[in-house]
C-alpha cells in the first residue's frame, strides 16, 4: 500500500476535505483505530488503511477474514451534525460507493443485498460497516469497509458463506492504492450529496441493483422473524416489506431468501 499513490490519485474534492490519510502494515482493525483517535480528540474527516488486520469486523458481530494482500481494508471518519438526518442510510451509501467503484473497474453482474453487501452472482464480494460516536457537539461516523481483493482457496475455506474477490472477476488483481482512492473518491463524493439531500438520490440506484427486490424474504431481527416480499427501499433507505395485511418499514435485521437458509 502506497499513501503517496493513494493520495496522487485523490480527487480535488477529496484532497479538500481530507485532513489525514494513515496507512498501516498491520492493526487489529481500522475500525477500531478510527474510534481510538476519535475517542482521543482526533476531529476532521481522516483515512485509515491497513494491509492486514488481526482483528477484523463486520456486521453483527462477524470477523471479517482480513490477510495481508487479501483485500483492501479501510475506515473513513467524518463528523455530522447532530440533525435528524438517518444517517443509517449512508451504510447503503457506502456500498453503492464501492459498487460503482467495482463497475469503473470493469466488474459486471454486482447486486447489492440490504443493508450494505455487495455482491457478485450471489457471492460476497464486499462489507461494510459504520460505528457511530456520539458527541457532545456533533457525531462522528467511522464508515468501514472491507473489498476482497485476491483470496487463496484456503482463506476462501475459512468463510461460512460463498464469497468472491476482484482477481477473480477482472482476471487480474488490480492495484490495492489506486482502489483505495477510488473508493474514499465516490465515498466522499456521495457523503457531500448525502449531506444536502438525504438518502433519497440513493434509493432508486440501491433498487435497481437490490438482489431482493420484489421476492419472498425472512428478515432476523434478533430472536423475531419477519416474512414478506420485499419492495425496496424507500428514500430514508429503510426496506419495505409487504406483508400478508400490511406493510412493514424496516431498518435493521439481516436478510434471507427463506427460512430454511436462517
Amino acid at each position: 500500500m502506497d499513501k503517496a499513490v493513494i493520495w496522487d490519485t485523490l480527487s480535488v474534492d477529496a484532497r479538500t476535505h481530507l485532513v489525514d490519510i494513515q496507512v498501516f502494515g498491520q492493526i487489529d482493525s481500522t475500525n477500531l483505530e478510527s474510534l481510538r483517535q476519535v475517542k482521543s480528540g482526533k476531529r476532521g474527516t481522516r483515512l485509515i488503511v491497513a494491509e492486514a488486520q488481526s482483528d477484523g469486523r463486520g456486521r453483527l458481530g462477524r470477523s471479517w477474514m482480513s490477510p495481508a494482500g487479501g483485500g483492501i481494508y479501510l475506515s473513513l471518519i467524518r463528523s455530522f451534525g447532530k440533525d435528524n438526518k438517518p444517517i443509517q442510510s449512508l451504510s447503503l451509501v457506502s456500498a453503492i460507493s464501492v459498487l460503482k467503484v467495482v463497475e469503473a473497474l470493469g466488474g459486471n453482474s454486482l447486486q447489492l443485498k440490504w443493508p450494505n453487501d455487495l455482491l457478485f452472482q450471489g457471492q460476497k464480494l464486499a462489507g461494510v460497516l459504520l460505528e457511530l460516536h456520539v458527541g457532545i457537539a456533533a457525531n462522528d461516523l467511522v464508515f468501514g469497509i472491507g473489498l476482497n481483493l485476491s483470496l487463496s482457496d484456503e482463506d476462501k475455506s475459512f468463510i461460512d458463506r460463498p464469497i468472491t474477490d476482484l482477481r477473480s472477476i477482472l482476471g487480474q488483481r488490480p492495484d490495492d492504492s489506486i482502489v483505495v482512492a477510488k473508493i474514499v473518491n465516490v465515498l466522499i463524493e456521495n457523503i457531500l450529496i448525502f449531506e444536502n439531500q438525504g438518502f433519497r438520490p440513493f434509493s432508486e440506484i440501491w433498487n435497481s441493483y437490490d438482489c431482493h427486490i420484489n421476492q419472498d424474504i425472512v428478515i432476523q431481527v434478533g430472536n423475531t422473524r419477519k416474512v414478506g416480499k420485499s419492495l425496496g427501499v424507500d428514500e430514508t433507505g429503510g426496506l419495505i416489506l409487504q406483508m400478508e395485511d400490511h406493510r412493514e418499514l424496516v431498518t435493521g435485521g439481516e436478510i434471507f431468501s427463506s427460512l430454511g437458509k436462517i
